[in-house]
């Protein structure tokens, strides 16, 4: 196994990650594991890339209020029903 391969493979994955800071460990481990045959299937994410991007708990699980849903009355529309569809 070269060492310059696993430092270019480390840096690819600190760069898919969005080259976060004191990972760099981490990277290179998987580097080697990977070109080592390993078996493992590659992480491009940390735990802590993700945690910004759960959704809280209660969240996401309700109709929007952004755009109400009007098909009951007379002259609404439903969301995606084109205006030109109901004249």
């Amino acid at each position: 196994m070269d060492i310059e391969q696993i430092r270019k493979r480390a840096q690819e994955i600190w760069e898919a990650e969005g080259r976060p800071e004191g990972q760099h460990e981490r990277h290179w481990q998987q580097a080697e594991q990977e070109l080592s045959g390993g078996g493992e299937l590659p992480q491009t994410s940390s735990p802590a890339h993700h945690s910004a991007t759960t959704i809280p708990e209660g969240r996401g699980k309700k109709k929007s209020d952004a755009v109400p849903s009007l098909g009951g009355e007379p002259g609404g529309f439903q969301p995606g029903e084109l205006a030109s569809k109901k004249k």
